[in-house]
């Protein structure tokens, strides 16, 4: 099954850093999604019910909004979802064509659900289980005054500085967010989702750090299309990168094994670290092939394999690192679970 992220099986990428018994490690994890959907829901329809009714309040006067730019960031927004959406297996997605006025007249919390009448018709029109609705989406920019800073930039020229102000251009976006099920007449998500991205530009003239920092359209609509895509993350699995450490060998079978490891090679250094740990009679050694190929058993996928090991690691010589690597690894098996029924496996 495709997933995002994912670049190839059994991925170990780049050391990271060294230390004196261990070399740090990129592995490839897929985590669960943090909204988990019912596995029967396969096809599922995109739609933009955010578009305010209400006139334009001073707050949106003043900050340059305009009623029209509403939509154009409401449609980024659902622009970001598709795609992300679309990279990945679980779901096959559908766009709704055309927007609906939002439940809140201003668009900034939820309002009464969509009918299921409407709902049912939507999704037999486009063939699909389910609805994702945007139910109301707001935006906002503001730039901190680089003024404010001017008395730091003064500060910083008496001690020697270069008088530096800085201009800081921050973009917020407020999404609700419905599922509709018709199958079972349910709402399966709702929820507030909220996303910021800054900006910072520095000059040692205040009016000029503004006038090169990120213009205001621009701004909100790379954080409308973030929003779509931040939030489609959370409803499918990812892949992650993250940090685990192998011990490294110094001669003979467990430096062997290191270099198995880093050509690729799992399967042949599990097997040397096997042999490592059956064959020593020091309880370090054991511990640290203990240890290694309990990292080999969780990067080929085999976490049970991978807990046991780890188990062995600790017993021979009670590292906290192992104990650690433990706890991690008891996470990771108990998001199996989920996992299994997000992927359909």
């Amino acid at each position: 099954m495709k997933l995002l992220f994912k670049t190839s099986p059994f991925a170990l990428l780049l050391l990271l850093f060294s230390c004196a018994g261990t070399r740090g490690m990129n592995v490839e994890v897929m985590r669960a999604a943090q909204i988990t959907v019912d596995p029967e829901i396969k096809n599922i329809a995109i739609v933009n019910r955010s578009i305010p009714t209400s006139k334009p309040t001073l707050e949106s006067t003043l900050s340059g909004e305009k009623p029209a730019q509403d939509k154009d960031l409401s449609e980024e927004c659902l622009r970001g979802m598709v795609e992300t959406l679309n990279t990945s297996a679980r779901f096959k997605t559908t766009r709704v064509e055309g927007t609906m006025n939002a439940p809140d007249g201003q668009s900034i919390a939820f309002g009464a659900q969509l009918p299921w009448t409407m709902v049912d018709s939507i999704c037999a029109a486009h063939s699909v289980d389910a609805l994702i609705v945007l139910e109301y989406f707001d935006t906002d920019f503001s730039i901190l005054n680089p003024g404010a800073t001017a008395a730091a930039a003064v500060g910083s020229v008496l001690n020697g500085g270069g008088g530096q102000v800085e201009a800081r251009g921050t973009a917020t976006a407020h999404a609700g967010y419905r599922i509709y099920y018709p199958k079972t007449k349910s709402i399966v998500y709702e929820d507030r989702f909220d996303y910021k991205k800054t900006w910072t530009q520095q000059s040692t003239n205040p009016i000029d750090a503004v006038a090169k920092l990120i213009k205001p359209n621009q701004a909100l609509l790379e954080v409308s299309y973030e929003t779509g895509s931040e939030f489609s993350m959370n409803v499918v699995p990812l892949y992650y990168w993250e940090h685990r450490d192998m011990y490294k060998g110094k001669k003979g079978a467990m430096e062997r094994g290191e270099r198995q490891a880093l050509a690729r090679d799992w399967e042949g250094a599990i097997k040397t670290w096997t042999e490592v740990y059956e064959t020593s009679t020091k309880g370090k050694i054991r511990a640290k092939a203990a240890f290694n190929t309990a990292l080999g058993y969780e990067v080929m996928g085999d976490l049970a394999k991978a807990r046991e090991w780890v188990q062995k690691a600790y017993i021979e010589d009670g590292k906290d690192e192992a104990l650690n690597y433990s706890d991690i690894l008891e996470q990771r098996l108990r998001e199996q679970e989920a996992l299994k029924i997000q992927t359909g496996e």
